[in-house]
Parts: structure tokens; C-alpha cells; sequence
């Protein structure tokens, strides 16, 4: 009997568990279509709302919102926008979908508590955004334009007419860094509206500063013009003369920093037509042949007679197989990309600047750092005449024993070069190179193929050009 009455309390008191969850579900749960009670987002009260009334009761502050202004700062620039301008999109149906779910998810239990809880204290529904990202994008794209600027080197010039180094400051330049900006425009904008935030009246993007790797500061100490040599290439064709200037472009204002090397090679780089080269003469074996860049070798040339005058140390150099009109032997440098490179190391405790000019078909190089100029002479001496070498090379094609000259060689010869500095009451003397030139060889073809036949039926044997 104990038991029978204990299990009917207990019925009872889940029957009245049971009733009292439905009339409290039924007065305090949402009913039909409507938003529960006291639900409200940015500031409208959307309880008892349907949807639809909800999406137009929002459309008046999200559409305040949308036009509210914001200015973007970066660089220099001050752009003022509205949201909507920059792509901030209310999103109604997300807000009045989150907001008609209110009491409407989980368990019974966990939907009566929040009932209650928004029947005693109300409940504000975060506002939805998006950001366009095309439309940002775009924005930010067009505001990128009128500020992104490269950056320009400081530079060092000498200045003939008034005989001193002048230095261009240059511009420190920048770019605006667009993805950043975007993640700092979303933070911003729609992080700030979801979270009901204030937005800012400005914002500064990020702007990234490029600054020059050149600098008027690192300039400075350049106030003398250490040495200077010209050469001129007045008899030179349009090509070659193109790809000495070519050359020259590349190298003027080069920087070399105190204990650095410079490489030609490096600095000019391969002799092709896309870096603007053309087919001139070259010398191959001791011969002429049209080649890739014929004429920078006098480039070169100039080059290592201005570092030679700055005392630089000369690090390699080789010269041709016979001496070059353009310089007196024993001064010359010639290159050859990949194989042969003039470098020589700036032994001074400031950088320097190679510059070169070109016009009137002359080429002048200088070397601009901070002085005070050496005292530099150029010595040669055990100058001496070496035998020219001949080559032969049968012809087929001429007759058995036929000897022609195809051409006429020169001789080689002997120096040696060397660099007086002026040390005050004494001069520092080095022997800068012992050149042995080959000179243009002698070439003679001999005839290798039926002997030539005479009136008379007999066989002949001929020379030609005065050979024996």
C-alpha cells in the first residue's frame, strides 16, 4: 500500500510538471509566425513581428546605417565614403531569421529559460553586414593609384661646369598595402556593426614606405671626382656605337660600397638583343667576326683606366690578342660574359660611383667618392716587338699548290703597365700587368685540288699576292 500511494504522488507531480510546461510554453513560447516578445535589434523592437513586418520595420536604421560616412586616410590622401560606397550590405533576412528564432531552438527546457529571460530583460539581436569584397576592392584599387609611387635612388653626378659633385636627393616612394587594408576595413565596418560598436569617424590604412636603397645621406661623404678617362669611337658602325651606349646606360651610376668588388659582367649583364645589343665586330682567335655586342669591350676599357687613375685594386683583367686603337697597349680590358670579367675593389673607406657619359661619339667614364684625389701615373715600358705567326689552311677548291693570302698578320707585342701613386715626397710603384700580345695571325691558303693546266697541257704550280 506504501508503495501504490508513493507512485501515485509522483504521477501527480509529473502531471503537474507536465501541465505547467504547457502553460508556460503556451504564454511565454512564440506563437504562429511571430517574434517572441521583447526582441529588438538595432534599437527597433521586433516582438510580435512577423518576418516580413520585421525586414520593413529594419529597413529605415539599416538604411541610416548604409550612409552613415567614414574616411579613409592613407598617405596623403583623405577619402570620405559612405558604407554603402565601400560595400557595406545590411543583411535583413539573416537579422529577422536569427531574431525569429529566439525561443524557437533546443530542448523545451532551454527554450522556456530563455523565454523567460527575454520576457524580464529583453534581448538585442546583433545586426547582419557583409562587406562586397569586388566593391572594396575596387575602392581601395582606385585609392592605390593616386598613392602608390616607386621609390627613386639618391644619386651622385659631376658637374663640369662648375667642377663639383652635385647630389639628387631622390623620392622615398611607397605602396598601399591592399590586403591589409581590406581585413582592417572589414574589422571596422561590419565587425564594429555586428558587435554594436561605434564606428570610426577615420580610418588609416596601411600604407607601406619604400624607402630609396640609395640614399642622400649615404651620398654625402662623395665630394671629389677621384679620376676620369675618355675614349672616343668616332669610326666605330651604328651598331657598335649603339652597343657602347648601351653598355654605358647600364653602368652609369653604379654604387660601389668600400671593400665591395665591381663586375662588369655583372653590372652590364648578358650581350642579347632584349637587353638592346646588336651584331657588330668582335675579335675571335686574333680576327674580326660580327658577334653579339661588339664594342663593349671599349666600355670595359674605359672602365679599368678610370679605376686604374682612382687607384683602385684591379681584381681581373685580361687583355685582347692585339692591341685596340682606342687605348695605348697595355690599358686595354676585354670581356667576354661568362668567361671574362673586369672587377676591380673599392679600396677607399667611402663608397663610390661610376658614372659615365656618352655623346659626340665619345665615351667618358668617372669615378666620383670622397677625396682627396690621388696623384696617379700610368708608367709602360719594356715595350718590345714579337714575332707575328702565320696559319695555312688547305683549299680544296684551289689548285694543287696555289698559295693565297686570305690575310695579311701583324706582329705581337710586349709590355708592361705599371701605376706610380704620389705618396707625398715618393711615389708607390706597381706593376699592374706583363702583357704579351699574339697580334693578328697571317692566314694562307694552299690549293689542294687538281693542278691548273697551261696552253700547252702542261701542269702549273702559281702563287698569288707576292707569296712565294
Amino acid at each position: 500500500m506504501g508503495r501504490s500511494r508513493a507512485g501515485i504522488v509522483l504521477l501527480a507531480a509529473l502531471g503537474v510538471i507536465v501541465l505547467a510546461l504547457a502553460v508556460g510554453g503556451y504564454l511565454l513560447l512564440p506563437h504562429g509566425e511571430s517574434i517572441l516578445t521583447g526582441v529588438s535589434s538595432s534599437g527597433v523592437a521586433l516582438g510580435g513581428l512577423t518576418r516580413e513586418e520585421a525586414r520593413a520595420a529594419l529597413d529605415g536604421p539599416f538604411t541610416r546605417l548604409a550612409g552613415q560616412p567614414i574616411t579613409l586616410v592613407a598617405a596623403s590622401e583623405r577619402r570620405e565614403m559612405t558604407l554603402s560606397e565601400l560595400g557595406v550590405q545590411p543583411d535583413a533576412e539573416d537579422t529577422v531569421s536569427r531574431a525569429y528564432n529566439v525561443g524557437r531552438q533546443d530542448s523545451i527546457i532551454c527554450r522556456l529559460t530563455q523565454a523567460i529571460a527575454v520576457r524580464r530583460q529583453g534581448m538585442a539581436v546583433a545586426p547582419a553586414f557583409t562587406l562586397d569584397q569586388a566593391t572594396a576592392t575596387g575602392v581601395l584599387d582606385e585609392l592605390a593609384r593616386a598613392i602608390d609611387r616607386p621609390s627613386t635612388n639618391a644619386s651622385a653626378k659631376w658637374e663640369e661646369s662648375a667642377k663639383r659633385v652635385v647630389i639628387d636627393p631622390g623620392v622615398s616612394g611607397g605602396k598601399l598595402n591592399i590586403d591589409a587594408a581590406l581585413d582592417l576595413l572589414t574589422a571596422n565596418t561590419v565587425g564594429r556593426l555586428v558587435a554594436g560598436e561605434p564606428l570610426p569617424s577615420e580610418l588609416t590604412l596601411p600604407y607601406d614606405a619604400n624607402t630609396p636603397r640609395v640614399t642622400a645621406e649615404m651620398l654625402a661623404p662623395i665630394d671629389t671626382l677621384l679620376s676620369t678617362f675618355t675614349t672616343s669611337y668616332a669610326g666605330s658602325s651604328r651598331n657598335r656605337a649603339g652597343n657602347i651606349d648601351t653598355a654605358a646606360r647600364a653602368i652609369n651610376g653604379t654604387i660601389v660600397m668600400p671593400g665591395e668588388e665591381f663586375s662588369y659582367n655583372k653590372v652590364v649583364g648578358p650581350r642579347s638583343a632584349e637587353k638592346g645589343f646588336r651584331i657588330a665586330p668582335v675579335i675571335i682567335n686574333g680576327q674580326l667576326e660580327p658577334g653579339m655586342g661588339g664594342g663593349v669591350c671599349q666600355v670595359s676599357t674605359t672602365v679599368y683606366n678610370a679605376a686604374l687613375l682612382s687607384n683602385m685594386k684591379i681584381v681581373s683583367r685580361s687583355h685582347h690578342s692585339h692591341p685596340v686603337p682606342y687605348v695605348p697597349s697595355g690599358r686595354d680590358a676585354t670581356v667576354v660574359y661568362g668567361a671574362i670579367d673586369l672587377k676591380f675593389r673599392n679600396t677607399t673607406d667611402a663608397l663610390i660611383v661610376v658614372e659615365t657619359k656618352t655623346g659626340g661619339r665619345r665615351l667618358t667614364v668617372r669615378i666620383l667618392g670622397k677625396g682627396p684625389a690621388p696623384v696617379v701615373n700610368l708608367e709602360r715600358s719594356g715595350i718590345a716587338r714579337l714575332r707575328g705567326r702565320t696559319i695555312t689552311r688547305k683549299d680544296p677548291k684551289r689548285p694543287l699548290g696555289t698559295r693565297v693570302i686570305e690575310q695579311r698578320g701583324t706582329g705581337g707585342l710586349a709590355v708592361t703597365l705599371t701605376r706610380v701613386v704620389d705618396k707625398g715626397n715618393a711615389g708607390v710603384r706597381e706593376v699592374i700587368s706583363r702583357d704579351r700580345y699574339i697580334g693578328t695571325p697571317a692566314v694562307i691558303r694552299i690549293g689542294t685540288g687538281p693542278p691548273a693546266v697551261n696552253a700547252t697541257g702542261s701542269a702549273t704550280v702559281s702563287s698569288m699576292n707576292g707569296m712565294p
